[in-house]
């Protein structure tokens, strides 16, 4: 079971504006939030949350993304489920991942092109259902 006293939520390339709303939700959920620099966005998503695994992992060769997103570390179902909403309220995140024993090895760079190609793909399929005029 999780622990959600260890729930962390990692944010990317967030306006102070948005940040600020969304450390004062985190803040009344008991969830702890950081800010990721972007000279942090090249190193697996295990290092910067500290699991042991990772400390030594080095960083890759890559650029920083522009694009915000936000990454959500050992939250239960209903920290989740409190939290999108407030994410809305803050003026809404387009890019949004849940860390999985699949991506705790993966950097933020990584991710972001991942998430990307998912939206792109959903985007097609549902393209391809609508009814032709």
């Amino acid at each position: 079971m999780k622990n959600p006293n260890h729930a962390v939520m990692l944010c990317y390339n967030m306006p102070s504006s948005k940040s600020a709303k969304l450390k004062a939700a985190c803040i009344k959920m008991g969830i702890r939030i950081r800010d990721i620099a972007p000279e942090q966005f090249s190193l697996p998503l295990g290092h910067i949350l500290g699991v042991p695994e990772y400390a030594d992992a080095a960083p890759t060769e890559e650029a920083p993304f522009q694009s915000e997103m936000l990454v959500f570390y050992q939250f239960t179902g209903s920290q989740l489920d409190r939290m999108l909403p407030e994410i809305k309220k803050a003026g809404g995140v387009r890019l949004k991942a849940v860390v999985t024993p699949t991506n705790i090895s993966w950097n933020a760079c990584t991710l972001v092109r991942e998430l990307m190609a998912e939206r792109e793909a959903i985007a097609k399929s549902q393209q391809a259902h609508e009814p032709q005029a």
